[in-house]
């Protein structure tokens, strides 16, 4: 098995998982962010054309991303994480790319995402990632690396966090019902320690 797509809600250590997968399998970490960003380095004609609809705030087609993604998809293995995002990519991926072994779905109760986002924090001034439950700063509302303000972003906030939820569910749904009649899904709970996430995935 080294050949595996990792899907998950927000909150629930998507990368990082798939990059201890990627460790215990010794195969590549892909992403579409991570694809684009060699097709840019390599100066393809894909990325000029990527980066054109970007400037113009637009999104790039499927008949754009899915051959630039495909061709960083090798054989041999990897881990690709968060995406397909649409049904449709699914088919393609499964059709046209290298055969997928597994497909990870990251659960985590809609409560403990709530729970993970809503307690970010960030410094106004160096940019400190800080938890209020999880890595609280040593003096409420002041950051312990450069004494600059904490607070909550909007994105943070319970009513986006919610929107959030509700996007992401509407979205995914149709690739998890997908893979599933693939026979390709395999649930993982994602509240369990990060080695035993990616051990589970892996088994």
């Amino acid at each position: 098995m080294r050949r595996l797509v990792v899907l998950g809600p927000p909150a629930s250590d998507r990368m990082t998982v798939a990059e201890l997968i990627a460790g215990r399998l010794g195969v590549p970490v892909v992403s579409l962010a991570t694809v684009v960003q060699a097709e840019v380095r390599a100066q393809s004609p894909a990325s000029v054309e990527f980066l054109r609809f970007m400037h113009a705030g637009e999104l790039a087609p499927d008949e754009l991303l899915l051959p630039m993604l495909l061709n960083h998809l090798d054989d041999n293995g990897f881990v690709l994480h968060g995406f397909p995002h649409s049904r449709t990519q699914a088919a393609v991926l499964t059709t046209s790319g290298p055969p997928l072994d597994r497909v990870v779905d990251l659960v985590l109760p809609d409560r403990e995402i709530t729970r993970r986002l809503t307690g970010r924090r960030v410094c106004r001034g160096c940019g400190r990632a800080w938890h209020a439950e999880f890595d609280p700063p040593p003096e409420p509302g002041r950051c312990g690396r450069c004494g600059g303000e904490v607070f909550q972003r909007d994105d943070d906030s319970p009513r986006m966090v919610a929107v959030k939820l509700s996007s992401h569910r509407d979205r995914f749904a149709p690739v998890l019902e997908y893979y599933k009649q693939q026979g390709l899904l395999v649930n993982v709970d994602a509240t369990l320690p990060l080695e035993q996430i990616a051990e589970a995935a892996t088994c």
